[in-house]
C-alpha cells in the first residue's frame, strides 16, 4: 500500500502591527 502523503501545513498569516499614535504634546 502507497502512504498516505502528509498535508502540508498552511502558513498562519502573521497579524500586521498596528502604527501606534504618536501623542501629540
Amino acid at each position: 500500500p502507497s502512504p498516505s502523503p502528509s498535508p502540508s501545513p498552511s502558513p498562519s498569516p502573521s497579524p500586521s502591527p498596528s502604527p501606534s499614535p504618536s501623542p501629540t504634546p
